[in-house]
Order: C-alpha cells, then sequence, then structure tokens
C-alpha cells in the first residue's frame, strides 16, 4: 500500500509538471510573463479596505473668485483596524488638495487626517468632513467625472469616475470668503 500510494504521488507530481511545461509551450515567446507589480497588489489589497459610497465632486464655473469646490459621499472601513485619510490626488491636476471639516459655519484643515474607524462610515457632506480642491481656477463641469486616489496609511486606493454635478451649497459658501476663517491665510500662501 506504501508503494502504491508513493507512485500515484509521483504520478501526480509528474502529470502536473508536464501539464505546466505544456501550458508555458503554448504562450507566445513574445509576451513577457511577469509577476504582478506590487503596487496592483496593493491596489486589490486595499480595495476592500476602504469604500468610497456615493462620491460627488460639485461642480464650479471657471474664473470663480475663489477657485475652489469639494467633494463628498461616504467613506466606509469594512476592516478590524482604524484606517486614516491622509490625503487625496485627482484626475485634474495642478490644484491643492486638503481634507477640511466645517464646525460652527467655519472651515478648516484637518490635521493628521481623516481617522475612519474599524466598521465604521465616517459621512463627507456640506456642513462637515469634505475634501477640498483649492486653488483651481478653470471649471469642473457638471456630467463629467474625475479620478479620485485616496492616500490612506492602508496604502492608495483608487477612485475611478466620480460624477460632478450641480449643487446647490451646503452650510457653508464657496464663492466668497464668508464662513472661511482660515482660507485667506491658505490662499495667499
Amino acid at each position: 500500500m506504501t508503494v502504491d500510494l508513493n507512485n500515484r504521488v509521483i504520478t501526480t507530481v509528474a502529470a502536473i509538471a508536464a501539464a505546466g511545461s505544456l501550458l508555458a509551450g503554448c504562450s507566445p515567446s513574445d509576451r513577457p510573463t511577469a509577476e504582478p507589480s506590487s503596487s496592483a497588489q496593493t491596489s486589490a489589497a486595499t480595495a476592500a479596505a476602504l469604500t468610497f459610497d456615493n462620491a460627488v465632486v460639485r461642480a464650479k464655473e471657471a474664473g470663480e473668485e475663489m477657485p475652489m469646490t469639494a467633494i463628498f459621499g461616504t467613506l466606509t472601513n469594512p476592516t478590524a483596524a482604524d484606517i486614516t485619510l491622509r490625503g487625496f490626488s485627482t484626475s485634474l491636476g495642478d490644484a491643492r488638495y486638503e481634507i477640511h471639516k466645517t464646525e460652527n459655519g467655519v472651515m478648516s484643515p484637518v490635521d493628521g487626517g481623516l481617522v475612519i474607524p474599524a466598521g465604521e462610515s465616517v459621512e463627507l457632506a456640506p456642513g462637515g468632513f469634505h475634501l477640498m480642491i483649492l486653488d483651481f481656477p478653470s471649471e469642473i463641469a457638471a456630467g463629467e467625472t474625475v479620478d479620485l486616489t485616496l492616500d490612506t496609511d492602508a496604502g492608495d486606493i483608487d477612485v475611478p469616475g466620480v460624477q460632478v454635478r450641480s449643487m446647490s451649497p451646503g452650510h457653508e459658501s464657496y464663492g466668497d470668503m464668508a464662513g472661511h476663517a482660515d482660507h485667506a491665510d491658505h490662499m495667499n500662501h
């Protein structure tokens, strides 16, 4: 019985090796077979770590006095560990990107990042936490999409195709300095 089991194991290993050789021989020699990049593995691993549901960019016209707008939605952390959103970038290119909060009508940057507790969600909404796009004078037209990359302590998370929509202001104004205590200093730096 021992000899029979050993013969089966050897036969199975040989069959697997032969199948692997056969498959390798069928692949075109001009196409490299590479391991997935570590960034692709990181994106795949972190994609499940944090989701950004109902994400939307507030549309803005070109040439506004305060060249800024915001991104809203719900960040959900289904993991067993807190995740900190340290920053973000967009496909819009040159702009200043900050995480903000509004308290008592006063908007200010969030120092140290935004923590999304384990198993919980954080809503990004007018009058509360939100992602700010600053120093961007060009139009961001309703109907367009913007790609977003979230910089978290769990790695970068790509959020493609965030819709741009016309939205009325919330509890803060984006068209003038009212309610922007820190922005007079931020905009001059």
